[in-house]
Order: structure tokens, then sequence, then C-alpha cells
């Protein structure tokens, strides 16, 4: 028994660092694949991660808000109590220095009513046809839905727009597709991309 304890031992020692070294392999793919620089994408998360934090506080509690950032641009989606609320949300924002846009489409309304449910279906099936579509990569955006209607944020060439579009508004269920892109200027991560 013993020897067949210290065996899995050793197979499991000498295969962490092939499965560290692939782990390691699929974020550089991730990141060579990415039109944001690398500390954009950290930027991003660390904002994300921020404010999630921040709207599960006691300030919050009766809003349901979510923060999403592609290239220091915020999209603010989801229901808050009234426009105090609303305002105090925006205001947590403008707190980090490299958000560049808040995009604010923050619903006031005093009676919660969730579709997340639905909303994450809509998500799901918008990418899966966007995968399927030969010109989009999937890191080029994030693709955001709250109670029907689908947010587009990313840096795309502007050839790309019409066809993201057309796929989501083709998802059953879209209500409306608000595209809040930017354009790249080249296909070289060395360009920032223009507004």
């Amino acid at each position: 028994m013993k020897r067949r304890s210290r065996i899995k031992l050793l197979c499991v020692t000498l295969a962490m660092p092939i499965i560290l070294s692939m782990t390691g392999c699929a974020n550089a793919v991730l990141a060579v694949t990415d039109p944001r620089p690398v500390t954009t994408v950290t930027s991003d998360q660390y904002i994300t991660q921020s404010l999630g934090i921040k709207y599960m506080g006691d300030e919050f509690e009766s809003d349901h808000i979510k923060a999403t950032v592609y290239n220091h641009r915020v999209l603010l989606t989801g229901q808050v109590m009234n426009e105090q609320q609303r305002t105090l949300a925006i205001d947590q924002v403008k707190l980090f220095d490299s958000v560049q846009k808040i995009f604010d489409y923050l619903v006031v309304s005093p009676v919660f009513v969730s579709t997340a449910s639905n909303d994450t279906y809509i998500t799901g099936q918008v990418k899966v046809k966007l995968v399927g579509s030969s010109d989009v990569n999937s890191n080029d955006g994030k693709i955001v839905t709250d109670h029907g209607i689908v947010y587009i944020l990313g840096i795309i060439d502007k050839s790309q727009e019409e066809n993201m579009l057309s796929v989501a508004r083709g998802v059953d269920g879209v209500k409306k597709v608000v595209p809040l892109v930017q354009y790249k200027k080249s296909d070289s991560k060395l360009n920032l991309p223009s507004n």
C-alpha cells in the first residue's frame, strides 16, 4: 500500500509542472489573441472585481448592479432602487483613474424583476453563434445581456460590426442590440483603437 501511495504521489508531483505549463500556454494564447495590452486586461479585471465587491456591500443591498469592463470602458447594467443609488453607482466607477468611459444602462425601479436565466441563455446563444462566425475572435469583445438587451463591448474591425449585430439580432429573445465598440486601426496590438 505504501508503495502505491508513493508512486501516485510521484506521478502527481511529476505531472504538476506539465499541468502548470499547459495552463500558462493557455493564458499566453489568450494574451496573444486579445487586442488589449496585458496591462489593460489586468486593469479591467481589477476594476470589474473591485466594483463587484462594492456593489455587493450594504450601500447597494437592494440594488442589482453588474459592471462589465473592457478596455477601460465600463458598462453598468441592472437595477437600482432610485436616482440617488444610480448616482452613487456611477460615482464608484469614477474613483478609478483608468476608466475612460462609462455606459450607464441602469434601470431605476423600486421592484426588482429578474431575467437572469433568460439573459444567460441569450448571451450563451450569441457567443456560440459568434464563435461559429469566421471573422470574429472571442477575445475581441464581451457580450452582456440584461432584460433581453444585448450589449457588445470590444475592439473590432469596422467590417466585423455588421456581422456581430446581425448574429446577435438573430437570437430568439433579443429585444435590442447595443454596440459599444471601438474600431481597430490595424491588426497590430501596438496600435491603440480609435473611438
